[in-house]
This record gives C-alpha cells, structure tokens and sequence, in this order.
C-alpha cells in the first residue's frame, strides 16, 4: 500500500491533514435483476469513516451487459460497503471481481 501525507496551513490558523491511501480490494458481485441493486460489504484493513472514496473496477463488472455501476462508503472502520446497481434490461449473475479503491481521509 502506498500512503502520501499532505499537511497545509490554510489563510487561518487550523492546520489541515490529509491522507490519501490506495487499497486493492477483491469482491464478489451479486446477482442482479434488471433494474435491480445490491449491497455487500467487504473487510479493507485500515480503511476508516469520513473518507472520500473512488472505487475503480480492474475489468467491466459484466463482459456482456453495459450499465452495471458500483460506489462504496464506508460508515463503520475497516468495512467498505459496495452498492452495485444494474441499470440495464437483463438479469445478472453473480461473480467475482478486483479493483481499487482510493481513499482520502481528513
């Protein structure tokens, strides 16, 4: 894992942190109905609440349906939870998939 530290000092006195951390995160895709969404949730050791997340598949979440989408949050420490959403006509298996997800914490 890779972290960068940002400190800056902002016009008034309250110094300001940020962490940025990189996650490679392994998760399963549930079966969807068409039109259809789902929630799973995923232990990612050190991720924490009141974060910014971008999570970013390695490969399309379904080789034959376009309009899958995910987004995670993360409400409790160490547990990412991901909304998969199939926004297309077609019922979708289950399967299992990677990406990363980019933290930035405040």
């Amino acid at each position: 894992m890779s972290q960068l530290q940002v400190n800056t000092t902002p016009a008034t006195s309250t110094t300001f942190g940020l962490m940025v951390q990189r996650y490679f995160v392994e998760f399963s895709v549930p079966t969807l109905s068409s039109a259809g969404s789902a929630v799973s949730t995923v232990t990612v050791i050190g991720l924490t609440t009141n974060s910014i997340l971008i999570l970013q598949p390695r490969v399309a979440l379904n080789s034959t349906v376009a309009g899958v989408t995910i987004s995670g949050m993360c409400s409790t420490a160490n547990s990412l939870a991901i909304t998969f959403a199939n926004n297309s006509i077609s019922t979708l298996t289950g399967s299992t998939q990677s990406g990363y997800l980019l933290q930035f914490a405040f």
